[in-house]
């Protein structure tokens, strides 16, 4: 079994921002990671389900995780950033709700001008609540000028 980083060393996100709690597996354009909804979840509504709309999120950062590990497998820095940039095909099957463990599964389609493009698909217990396309635009280094 593979032992991977904390995530909190992998992401600039801190809670509540950050929303996934692990690394499971990382492939060379594959990658899951793990997300606990728990009662103090920045997008838990009232009735104890998610916003829709943290899908993407989801992906983007359980993309972000596995990237910073595959880069570090490689001897690469993780110095840098990025965020969501677009978000399309997104799909909800079943809500997400409160004390659900969550599995984001996230499969690297394409990369273009430091974005990527992203398929990802979040589980629990084996079925599939909800799937979205992401392009996440990273960088290394300093934040890019045009960024700002």
């Amino acid at each position: 079994m593979t032992t991977y980083p904390e995530v909190v060393s992998l992401l600039p996100h801190r809670p509540p921002m950050l929303l996934v709690n692990r690394v499971v597996d990382v492939q060379e354009k594959l990658g899951s990671a793990e997300a606990v909804v728990e009662p103090s979840h920045l997008f838990l509504r009232e009735d104890g389900t998610l916003s829709p709309e943290v899908i993407g999120e989801l992906v983007a950062q359980g993309f972000g995780v596995c990237e910073a590990c595959r880069r570090l497998d490689k001897g690469l820095t993780i110095d840098g950033g990025g965020y969501l940039a677009n978000l399309r095909d997104m799909e909800v099957f079943a809500p997400i709700c409160l004390g659900d463990t969550l599995i984001i599964k996230t499969e690297k389609i394409d990369e273009c001008f430091n974005t990527h493009i992203v398929r990802g698909e979040v589980f629990c217990n084996e079925h599939k609540l909800a799937q979205a396309t992401v392009y996440i635009f990273m960088w290394e280094g300093e934040v890019p000028a045009q960024t700002l």
